[in-house]
């Protein structure tokens, strides 16, 4: 049993994780009816979002750990509100508790997640390293001067990877079947990866993610993916018209039907088969202007979760209380 402010820390940290649950229940709920409305926003607004929402359990959570802190108590002017965050023995912290059973099982579900997250990102860095590997790697030069290194492989693609240092892979099966225009809208749309760091960023994200619950984690993670590809489609549309790049992306995706490298699509970024049909047509209609009722959603979401998660936080624990431990 621990007396004091590490009792007061443990505990607090034990609520911590109850916060960050009920928060992720919270918006993955929420994000079935928000997500498909993202569409309807611009590319940087649409990106802030994501970020927020799925980052959005572990600043909740400290949140909750900050507000529910003994020592904030005489912030609050309001008598009900010092009632709300008032807790018995909160500085005692028995390892016998559903403290300790709880802060025991997330530090396995962390350490079980980071493991397995580490072991997928090897598994896939080692592919790649054999497949490029195999393969005599020629620097080359496009038009715009952009570097890329050319793979002698019959299957046609392009893509960016490298975590650290990005770099763009173009195989002689795809530079032999596409003309110079599409040669440096293909180079265009990797240098715009490269420059955003995207598979660096889709691996932080896709980790984030990975403390949803399977099915809206795949949502997120898609969701991303096809973020990075419009704004890589957006960045060549200032060297070249919108309907050349959706041609030119409509004449590699069909290049690339059955057609993988055995790597997933988080440190690597392909440029013809990540949801080819979106990204036309928003390169047909963009959108210039974000939806109100969007962003309306979105703030509403962001607001209303920490306030929900914190009165359902404290609710539970009392009725966790009158079972168990405390």
């Amino acid at each position: 049993m621990f007396v004091g402010d590490l009792a007061i820390t443990l505990n607090l940290l034990s609520v911590a994780v109850l916060a960050f649950a009920i928060s992720v229940v919270f918006i993955s709920i929420a994000l079935r009816f928000t997500l498909p409305r993202l569409e309807h926003l611009t590319f940087r607004l649409r990106k802030v979002i994501l970020w927020s929402l799925v980052t959005a359990p572990w600043w909740i959570a400290i949140n909750c750990v900050v507000f529910f802190w003994p020592k904030q108590q005489d912030l609050f002017s309001a008598a009900w509100l010092n009632e709300f965050v008032h807790w018995h023995h909160v500085d005692i912290f028995s390892f016998d508790s559903w403290h300790a059973v709880t802060l025991l099982s997330a530090s396995g579900f962390l350490i079980w997640s980071m493991i397995k997250t580490v072991y997928s990102r090897k598994k896939q860095s080692s592919t790649m390293a054999s497949l490029l590997g195999l393969s005599d790697v020629y620097p080359q030069e496009a038009n715009s001067q952009h570097r890329y290194y050319l793979l002698p492989l019959a299957i046609p693609a392009a893509f960016t990877t490298g975590l650290i240092s990005p770099k763009i892979y173009l195989t002689t099966a795809l530079q032999e079947r596409v003309n110079e225009q599409e040669l440096d809208i293909i180079i265009r749309h990797e240098m715009a990866h490269v420059a955003a760091r995207d598979p660096l960023f889709k691996v932080i994200f896709a980790t984030f993610a990975g403390f949803f619950p399977l099915g809206m984690k795949q949502h997120l993670v898609k969701q991303f993916t096809l973020l990075t590809e419009l704004m890589a489609d957006h960045a060549v549309t200032n060297e070249h018209d919108h309907l050349d790049v959706a041609q030119a992306l409509v004449n590699v995706a069909r290049m690339q039907r059955s057609v993988t490298l055995g790597c997933d699509g988080l440190q690597t970024s392909y440029f013809g088969n990540d949801q080819t049909s979106v990204r036309v047509q928003r390169l047909i209609y963009p959108v210039c202007t974000s939806s109100r009722l969007a962003i309306g959603l979105a703030i509403v979401l962001l607001v209303i979760a920490p306030v929900l998660t914190a009165s359902t936080v404290d609710s539970l624990h009392h009725i966790i209380e009158t079972f168990f431990t405390h």
